[in-house]
């Protein structure tokens, strides 16, 4: 699947680790849309934001987790993935810094096509 055919798909986002996420916002599924993708990154917009330790999360910047995935397989499989959670309202890979990857949360999950 392309870059651009994932744009607007809809996912969910089950958060595995760490065990402190589960324990103050639970695991999920939280509901988002795929805004952009490109080489080996997705962003996920969530639905809903995310409150955890007293900050708010508005988007995923996601990267598969095993080597040899691809973030296109989320189309049709589940994607196991590393996500930074970020406190920002974005769409675009391009629009992250790295003062704002700085400023996430890192979780583990699996991202699944709603």
């Amino acid at each position: 699947m392309t870059s651009s055919s994932l744009t607007n798909l809809a996912v969910s986002l089950v958060v595995s680790d760490p065990w402190e996420f589960g324990s103050e916002c639970g695991t999920g599924p939280f509901s988002g849309v795929i805004t952009d993708a490109s080489g080996d990154s997705l962003i996920i917009r969530l639905a809903m934001p995310l409150s955890y330790r007293g900050r708010t999360f508005f988007a995923g910047l996601a990267r598969p987790r095993h080597v040899g995935d691809q973030p296109g397989s989320v189309a049709s499989k589940p994607l196991f993935a590393n996500v930074i959670l970020l406190p920002l309202v974005i769409s675009l890979i391009a629009e992250i810094s790295p003062d704002a990857t700085r400023d996430g949360v890192v979780v583990i999950g699996t991202i699944t096509r709603r």
